[in-house]
């Protein structure tokens, strides 16, 4: 996948050692880390390059972007390609994402995902892609419904921030349904 993705607003590229820092700064907010399963918390700046660093030192088949806004780091995107597990136990790659709080509520997420998910297609003979979010996370479940996902169950899952196990809504996403709201 080339590494670098570029929306109306947004370029998504590989994260970089000095993004640890700015990413700390917007990911040490519990308001952020809450609806995510896998983030430990409370989140530390090493915590920042222990995610970063691996990523870049390992050319990983797993792309994780950083988005940016005018070259400002204001969350990340990613795709799992390795078995979903807790999506229904389906193999396929799954979408995850987190925004940093002063940029929720303007699109940015919708725009970085369908970027991201359009690139996948044409990268690809993927025909699904999976992802899910706690079930009070309805900011993120509406971005899923925007960009075509359907609600395909719900599980109840690990959510290591909060070290408990939680509801969770599975969805999934097929091309032609993204093909279908991205006309």
């Amino acid at each position: 996948m080339d590494p670098e993705i570029r929306t109306e607003r947004l370029q998504l590229r590989p994260l970089r050692a000095e993004d640890a820092e700015p990413l700390f700064l917007l990911f040490n907010d519990w308001e952020v880390v809450r609806w995510l399963s896998n983030p430990p918390w409370p989140y530390t700046l090493q915590d920042a390059f222990d995610f970063i660093l691996p990523r870049r030192e390992h050319d990983s088949a797993e792309p994780n972007f950083a988005i940016t806004l005018g070259g400002k780091l204001i969350g990340g995107i990613g795709l799992r390609l390795k078995p979903a597990g807790h999506l229904q136990a389906k193999d396929g790659p799954s979408i995850g994402y987190w925004l940093g709080r002063p940029y929720w509520g303007r699109g940015f997420m919708t725009e970085a995902a369908r970027g991201l998910i359009g690139r996948a297609w044409i990268s690809g003979p993927l025909d699904t892609i999976y992802s899910g979010a706690m079930a009070d996370n309805a900011a993120s479940l509406r971005v899923q419904a925007k960009l075509g996902f359907k609600v395909a169950g719900e599980t109840v899952l690990f959510f290591r921030p909060h070290g408990a196990h939680l509801p969770h809504v599975n969805t999934v996403l097929t091309r032609a349904a993204f093909e279908a709201v991205a006309r």
